[in-house]
């Protein structure tokens, strides 16, 4: 892999100018299979000359003791953002702008693409600059300090790869990065701009990755037109060391997305985040203030649930990010212009899953209007106190939707909808505050309540017409509590108390009143405001819950 030009760290500062997209230059191919640096632009004085198998680009000479080199000679607005960023310390600093830059010159020219950039200490002589800029290299690919891949597939069988990885750390081998663009297949232009249009999402999703507090920015890469892309992977993963100075994984984000699914799975060492969406049905999902309105609710929930089960925040926020982003990313079946749905026209065969027609705004009220979803998040199994270590604090929660759509017709219509959340955790609490205790091996610091919270909740509704007349209108829900605490204090057992589970179970008929607007709609005795006030009355019910969301 050919490395072309070094550079002052501080000259590329003073020197690098914005990224214009209008202005992005020809870029310049690299040699494949060449394993040189093949350029020198800037050295310390301490050398004298520059061997003649590297070019110089710009030549001069700084007392630093640090060189920058090049895989090729900087010419596009890519190199121009690298140069920029190569001296930045923070990771989102370092990405930043680069994403979209890479997928602006992938749209322009449709072909593959790679350069890298390596601060090295200086050498003590020219000859030696090859080996250690090609050490720096491997560095650089085999343990970056961050890394991010996007590619895409489109209805042609093309394929798109664009991979950032990023040195940070000044080690002994050096610092850098390196990027590349590969390109399998030939781009239409309609494909061109579909993917440039996804530029600004992969630089949000990036920035928001790697920012000190992390979340997900995906409306932008989300929604891609299914029309022309088969499959859409992007992936995150940000290194740094644990108190023992071990490299660990301090975050990876894996996102995927095609026309039927949407899958998030993000790794921290505080636990996992995992969710997936089925898009398949999507005659059922709701208007934009529907899913949003959903979407708040099930936030709260969330909430609710971290506190009673004393989650780390960090990982709930992320949790959090990655339900609003994925519920963000598709639009209702009726939307302008959306993909994936229409409306059935006669003879065509019938798929209620499909038909934006086939179900009243009526019946949608008694849905979530969000796409059917499996979500959870799980922290990582801790054992804090050393003199009992089988009192392990944990903390698990899932939420799930399912939708089962019936009949042969929008005249002999159904659906059945189930929500249901379950949280299980234990954790240990101070006696005197909710703040978790400072427990070691000394029986002094032994005094503290050990709580296990188990509960569950579920809401079903149930819905069905026959010859366009409401047959059925059911919402079932039920909710389940359990606590269970151990206390002590000065290193003794004081309390042992599992509470009696407190279960809940509630049915509401709504077919009378389903019926009753319908006559009135039929009868235009139904004001428009009526007619909302109501709905949203049915949603709200769809979306509450019992006592789930109540906390001791």
């Amino acid at each position: 892999m050919p490395i072309a030009s070094a550079v002052s760290p501080d000259v590329t500062r003073n020197s690098v100018t914005n990224f214009t997209p209008s202005a992005i230059p020809e870029a310049v191919p690299s040699t494949m299979g060449d394993t040189r640096f093949l350029h020198v632009t800037q050295w310390p004085s301490a050398m004298e000359s520059i061997d003649v198998t590297y070019e110089a680009i710009a030549p001069s000479q700084t007392s630093s003791r640090q060189m920058q080199v090049w895989e090729q000679t900087p010419t596009t607005a890519v190199d121009q953002i690298i140069g920029r960023n190569a001296s930045a310390t923070t990771e989102k600093a370092r990405f930043a702008g680069l994403g979209s830059a890479l997928i602006e010159q992938a749209a322009r020219t449709g072909s593959s693409y790679r350069q890298t950039v390596v601060n090295l200490g200086a050498v003590s002589s020219p000859d030696k600059i090859q080996g250690k800029a090609t050490g720096a290299l491997w560095g650089i690919q085999s343990s970056p300090s961050a890394s991010a891949t996007f590619a895409i597939t489109t209805q042609s069988g093309a394929t798109v790869r664009i991979s950032i990885a990023d040195q940070r750390e000044q080690r002994a081998t050096g610092s850098g990065i390196a990027v590349q663009i590969e390109v399998d297949g030939n781009l239409t232009q309609q494909e061109k701009d579909a993917l440039q249009s996804l530029a600004e999402g992969f630089d949000l999703a990036i920035e928001g990755l790697t920012a000190e507090s992390p979340v997900l920015r995906l409306d932008g890469l989300l929604k891609f037109d299914s029309k022309l892309f088969t499959k859409l992977e992007f992936k995150v993963d940000i290194y740094g060391v644990d108190q023992d100075g071990v490299r660990i994984l301090k975050l990876g984000a894996n996102i995927s997305a095609d026309a039927k699914t949407r899958e998030i799975e993000l790794k921290s060492p505080e636990g996992t985040v995992r969710m997936k969406t089925d898009l398949r049905q999507p005659a059922l999902w709701g208007t934009a203030d529907q899913k949003a309105y959903a979407v708040r609710q099930y936030l709260s929930r969330i909430d609710k649930a971290a506190e009673r089960g004393h989650a780390d925040s960090g990982l709930v926020d992320l949790f959090k990010s990655s339900f609003a982003a994925l519920n963000g990313g598709y639009e209702s079946a009726n939307s302008p212009g959306r993909s994936g749905s229409a409306s059935i026209s006669i003879g065509d065969p019938v798929d209620l899953t499909r038909d934006a027609n086939a179900f009243s705004e009526g019946d949608k009220s008694l849905l979530t209007g969000l796409a059917d979803f499996d979500a959870s998040i799980t922290a990582t199994r801790r054992a804090s106190n050393p003199r009992r270590t089988k009192e392990v604090d944990t903390f698990e929660y899932t939420l799930k939707q399912s939708t089962q759509i019936s009949g042969s017709s929008p005249s002999n219509r159904g659906f059945t909808q189930t929500q249901s959340a379950k949280l299980s955790a234990a954790y240990h609490q101070s006696l005197h505050s909710r703040a978790a205790p400072k427990l070691t091996s000394d029986s002094a610091t032994q005094n503290y309540s050990y709580e296990k919270v188990e509960d569950s909740s579920s809401t079903q509704v149930e819905l069905g017409y026959e010859k366009d007349e409401p047959v059925r209108a059911l919402i079932t829900q039920a909710a389940s509590q359990s606590l269970h605490v151990l206390k002590v204090e000065n290193n003794k057992i004081t309390e042992n108390t599992a509470e009696p589970a407190h279960v809940q179970s509630k049915q509401t008929d709504l077919l009378p009143l389903l019926k009753q607007l319908k006559r009135q709609q039929d009868a235009n005795q139904l004001t428009d405001d009526e007619k909302q006030k109501q709905l949203q009355e049915w949603g709200g019910m769809v979306l509450g819950s019992l006592t789930t969301d109540s906390h001791r």
